[in-house]
């Protein structure tokens, strides 16, 4: 293999890294109302977070939020942080990623259906 060509292959592997492909995503009421609670606190326990939801949407429940949690950490959207200093229960917080914080644009002040929308 020449220089040439593993160069072009190298300046590829990075152009993947650096601009991945869009994922398409479809965010539930419960999920828009996550987003919205972690861009205005920064940081949040599971039970805030229950809470929060709780309060715009009493027919939710900490199911609900528990799941959309696990699949906003597979789509990298959510970072946890452990304080093992604090009680159980309460040791574990969550925060967006840049990518998560990325849905502010597209998050509605009143979430009240789905959306779809690329990241």
């Amino acid at each position: 293999m020449s220089f040439r060509s593993q160069l072009a292959k190298a300046r590829a592997t990075l152009e993947r890294r650096l601009r991945p492909e869009p994922i398409e995503i479809e965010l539930d009421v419960v999920e828009q109302l996550i987003v919205q609670h972690l861009l205005l606190v920064e940081q949040a326990s599971f039970d805030e977070l229950v809470d929060a939801v709780l309060v715009a949407r009493p027919t939710a429940n900490g199911q609900q939020v528990r799941l959309s949690l696990i699949r906003f950490e597979s789509f990298r959207l959510i970072n946890r942080i452990l304080h093992p200093e604090l009680e159980p229960g309460k040791q574990m917080s969550f925060t967006l990623t840049p990518d998560g914080r990325r849905l502010k644009t597209v998050i509605p002040a009143v979430p009240r259906s789905r959306i779809q929308t690329w990241l």
